[in-house]
């Protein structure tokens, strides 16, 4: 096809000699430049064949270098690109078209939750009831809730921290350092999500959480208006925290006909089957671009619903829509 394109401008030519080469390209509608490098081979070799190109051959030059480099990452998949360049003593850009070439590609490690094997049983068994009885069966809102503690200084938040300059270190010290304090001053929150996407009060302490505190302060004032304002039923799924589950607790669920999980169907040490634990490191990644330090838990009460009310009611019912099908996934994967 290119040979007869090549033919047809010639022609052209040939027959039109007084026409140049943006009136050819216009009249055979083929790119300018095209026309022009086809007349100009013409005019230096009087043909419009192209001369043969030598094609490089595909791989490494070094065939030594490149099996040393599919061997290396063979036995440690978990090699990085810079550290085998400095391993076979070449440089990272050869290290990284040998891996391309050999259809290697980088993936981000997932965090897994390390279960004994007797956890495994349990968590296995327990997903399984809470599939069965729970999951599959009911039809109503889904009310989750956790604890997780909170730095005061925002900037101390675990988390990358990068800025932008023309040379390193060019900028003031409070964007280029994280300055860390030994014992860092941190509060704890405790809050919940529903799968109707809403989000209870917060509860904030510089304290530990205990049965008394966890019942009067989360459940009384904050999951059961929360639950009443509902307008269909609510199941509660509380974490697996011993205060969650105290003798005086279980009881208070049971006098205010609280539906909850219990403890005999809900999973230990799955956090995949709990996007509350998204929903901490979104608000804290929030906090965090703040960079801000507080002083009073006030301070923090305001910033956190602040950042808490930037995460929408669509985000939080696709996060808590995931479950059932993490559950399935889960049991399946445990029968193999």
């Amino acid at each position: 096809m290119e040979h007869e394109r090549r033919e047809k401008i010639l022609h052209t030519h040939v027959e039109k000699p007084t026409w140049s080469g943006v009136k050819i390209a216009k009249f055979l509608k083929y790119p300018k430049s095209t026309v022009n490098s086809v007349l100009q081979r013409y005019r230096e070799t009087l043909t419009v064949d192209r001369a043969k190109q030598t094609r490089r051959k595909s791989g490494t030059y070094d065939r030594k270098l490149r099996a040393k480099v599919i061997r290396s990452v063979h036995n440690n998949p978990g090699i990085s690109l810079r550290d085998l360049a400095k391993k076979f003593k070449t440089n990272h850009s050869t290290a990284r078209r040998i891996c391309l070439r050999e259809g290697l590609r980088s993936y981000h490690a997932s965090k897994h939750p390390n279960r004994t094997l007797k956890q495994n049983l349990v968590a296995k068994t327990r997903a399984r009831k809470l599939y069965e009885k729970v999951l599959t069966k009911y039809n109503g809102c889904i009310l989750m809730d956790d604890e997780t503690y909170v730095k005061m200084d925002f900037g101390q938040i675990p988390g990358n921290k990068f800025y932008l300059a023309k040379r390193k270190g060019n900028v003031a010290g409070r964007f280029k350092f994280v300055f860390a304090d030994k014992f860092a001053r941190k509060l704890m929150i405790w809050q919940g999500i529903c799968s109707c996407g809403k989000k209870t009060k917060i509860f904030i302490t510089g304290d530990t959480m205990n049965g008394n505190v966890y019942k009067e302060e989360c459940l009384q004032k904050r999951v059961l208006p929360f639950i009443r304002s509902h307008r269909g039923p609510v199941k509660f799924w509380p974490d697996l925290a011993s205060c969650h589950y105290s003798r005086d607790v279980v009881k208070w669920y049971k006098e205010n006909k609280i539906d909850f999980v219990e403890k005999s169907i809900n999973p230990p040490n799955c956090p995949d089957f709990r996007p509350i634990e998204k929903y901490w490191a979104i608000v804290k990644g929030k906090l965090k671009k703040c960079g801000r330090t507080m002083k009073k838990p006030a301070q923090m009460e305001k910033w956190w619903n602040k950042m808490a009310n930037e995460v929408t009611s669509s985000t939080v019912q696709k996060m808590m829509g995931g479950i059932t099908k993490k559950v399935r996934k889960f049991i399946r994967k445990a029968d193999e």
